[in-house]
């Protein structure tokens, strides 16, 4: 899949990431993208945050983007071309569906005027669909992530981490910001907690950054419309610039194994598999214990859907019913209590325990957590229904007859 599909797109591009709001990532994908022009010439910054873009305010940018029949033409604003929501709505609010916000980063790449080669992407916070959309849209192109991270808020970036070392995504670096704050009394204060940047960087294989401040003097500049770290505080950017311009794509390889990892799985052998984990679940295990342990249900008719990627489009359906400590596949019931939908490779993936294109260990509730299974209930207790799903996915892997199995899942996961 090739994202260059004319002269004036995006050839690389940088994500500029955080697993939460509020940690100056913003600012720390400006300065980047300002560093950068500096380095190499005309630097993209493209603001992905189409309905909470605040890249425009930080930089005093007003004015609104020329929009043609076939393109936008981005500003150019103190020597970075830019593309903000902002710059078309101005100050309304946006509020779209998760495939609008998806056509249009599409278009911001690939129809926009660009003169640039290179675009630093400041993401939304946290993980959506605008993630998804570059990686498998321009993924060969992607160069890396940059990780910014905010004391407070440390788990949020071992989460994105975790995230990235699942995926296969590469990360060039971590940035911790609103690090400390030094009063003029000569004293250092640790405003939102200390976390040592190396620490949490070796865990997860990946390099720091190094640290910026809490600073007026870097206040007064946003306040201006000019958000530029001072050299003495910009050490973190200037690595962060060394890292990009060595950065080499992840190429086709990466797209490849994207694909390889959406590809359909044949809808008879789907099948076969459930019709084995059911026999599994009645004869091999305590089904009955483990429904009594988790205090969920009996007489509860459950939907399973099965589906592609997109959780829409259903290949296997099937409705069961807990009765008596055995699990019954029920036709065509009149009323559901419970759907649990899946991705089919991560149904695969949850069997097997582990990610064979990662090698990371994956469950039912790392599934869930990833958006990749879903549970609906008319009268709740989610929880209680992962926690039971989970315990019989996991006795269930343990039974010899699924060892007979397991040979089957892994040709196909």
């Amino acid at each position: 899949m090739r994202s260059r599909i004319k002269e004036d797109c995006i050839v690389h591009y940088i994500l500029v990431l955080s697993g939460k709001g509020g940690t100056g990532k913003t600012l720390t994908a400006i300065n980047l993208a300002y560093e950068l022009s500096k380095k190499k010439g005309s630097v993209a910054l493209i603001d992905a945050d189409l309905s909470n873009p605040n890249a425009a305010e930080l930089l005093g940018v007003k004015n609104q983007i020329e929009i043609s029949s076939e393109s936008f033409t981005p500003l150019t604003v103190n020597g970075i071309e830019f593309f903000s929501m902002a710059t078309i709505s101005g100050d309304k609010p946006v509020s779209m569906d998760a495939s609008e916000y998806a056509q249009i980063l599409r278009d911001i790449i690939r129809h926009t005027k660009w003169k640039s080669d290179m675009a630093v992407i400041d993401m939304p916070a946290g993980v959506h669909n605008e993630f998804l959309e570059l990686l498998t849209n321009f993924g060969e192109n992607l160069l890396g992530s940059i990780v910014v991270l905010q004391p407070a808020h440390v788990e949020s970036a071992r989460k994105m981490l975790q995230l990235h070392k699942s995926e296969g995504i590469p990360v060039l670096g971590v940035v911790k910001n609103m690090a400390y704050f030094d009063c003029e009394c000569g004293k250092r204060y640790d405003i939102f907690g200390n976390v040592v940047l190396e620490d949490l960087c070796k865990e997860f294989d990946v390099e720091p950054l190094g640290s910026i401040p809490l600073s007026m003097e870097i206040r007064k500049g946003v306040m201006e419309g000019k958000p530029f770290l001072p050299e003495e505080l910009a050490t973190p950017i200037a690595r962060g610039v060394e890292k990009i311009l060595e950065a080499k794509p992840v190429g086709v390889s990466f797209v490849e194994r994207l694909k390889e990892r959406l590809k359909e799985i044949a809808r008879d052998a789907l099948i076969d598999i459930m019709a084995a984990v059911v026999e599994i679940s009645n004869t091999e295990i305590g089904i009955g214990d483990i429904q009594k342990a988790y205090g969920f249900p009996g007489g509860r008719t459950i939907e399973l859907d099965i589906t592609d990627e997109t959780l829409r489009n259903v290949k296997v359906q099937a409705f069961f019913r807990i009765e008596g400590g055995v699990l019954k596949i029920v036709k065509n019931p009149k009323s559901v209590d419970d759907e649990i939908r899946v991705w089919e490779r991560a149904l695969i993936w949850c069997f097997l325990g582990k990610r064979p294109d990662t090698n990371i260990n994956w469950d039912l509730f790392d599934a869930w957590l990833s958006g990749k299974v879903k549970y609906y209930s008319n009268v709740g207790g989610t929880p209680r229904a992962l926690q039971f799903m989970r315990s019989v996915w996991s006795e269930v892997k343990n039974t010899s007859s699924f060892n007979k199995l397991k040979p089957i899942l892994e040709r196909i996961a």
